[in-house]
């Protein structure tokens, strides 16, 4: 159980990271070439599966921390 979540952690985070940079990428080309359509519309195309992905990924984080018994302070 532990790795499996730990598995599916690690694919969430390179997921939202990865469409994270995609995005600013998409925008920054757009705010480049003065097309607002390519800046509104990287948001309308990644925004939800990032954030989706993101959440995700915290929530499992949350879950983690209880599975294995992490304390704060702990590095």
């Amino acid at each position: 159980m532990k790795s499996l979540i730990m598995v599916l952690f690690k694919i969430g985070l390179v997921l939202f990271l990865a469409l994270g940079v995609v995005l600013v990428l998409a925008q920054a080309v757009g705010l480049v070439a003065g097309d607002p359509g390519l800046v509104s519309g990287a948001v309308s195309a990644l925004g939800m599966a990032m954030t989706v992905s993101a959440g995700v990924t915290g929530l499992l984080g949350f879950v983690m921390s209880y599975l294995f018994h992490w304390k704060v302070g702990e590095d």
